[in-house]
């Protein structure tokens, strides 16, 4: 009888420790980094959210017990965060480069699209409108008159007085005066 009640306090002192005795944070961040590689290709949105959010609470603790830590410890939990970032890092970029890809199947046709829009016969009657409108202003210039204008206007203007102005703003610039 006394040999059973010894078996069953060690027994149940067994369980009582076990129970009692945590995970290692860096054996728990080992743990959740491996099942991330297994099923991380498979993911949604949702579980890339969900596994965030369980990846930022383990490195919340981390933080806080970061220096009760061994070396050996805080090497293995620095691995699986840099495990764990370049996952959820590839998992991005394969997102943007998804994205992408569907934007680039799509652009021919909406290039071609945008090519069968346009209206050839519109585009020509307005290029021969703007011609015609061109050749009209072009027409009603009178070229006399103009050269008239011209001619009185070069003659009305003080010419050495326009040298000797410039020829004092090249003084100045030049650093003559």
């Amino acid at each position: 009888m006394k040999r059973t009640t010894i078996a069953a306090a060690f027994a149940a002192l067994v369980i009582t420790v076990g129970c009692a005795t945590t995970v290692s944070l860096p054996d728990r961040l080992d743990k959740f980094v491996e099942k991330t590689e297994k099923e991380y290709k498979n993911y949604s949105e949702e579980d890339w959210k969900k596994s965030r959010e369980e990846y930022d609470a383990l490195v919340a603790e981390m933080k806080e017990n970061y220096d009760s830590y061994t070396t050996a410890e805080k090497v293995r939990t620095m691995q699986a965060m840099g495990k764990y970032g370049s996952m959820a890092l590839g998992s991005e970029i394969s997102g943007v480069s998804e994205e992408l890809g569907d934007v680039l199947e799509q652009l021919p046709k909406t290039i071609n699209d945008m090519i069968d829009q346009i209206d050839t016969a519109s585009l020509r009657k307005s290029v021969e409108g703007i011609k015609t409108g061109i050749e009209g202003i072009v027409e009603s210039i009178d070229t006399a008159r103009l050269r008239k204008s011209i001619e009185g206007l070069t003659q009305n203007i003080d010419t050495a007085k326009l040298r000797q102005k410039l020829e004092a703003v090249v003084k100045i610039l030049s650093g003559e005066e």
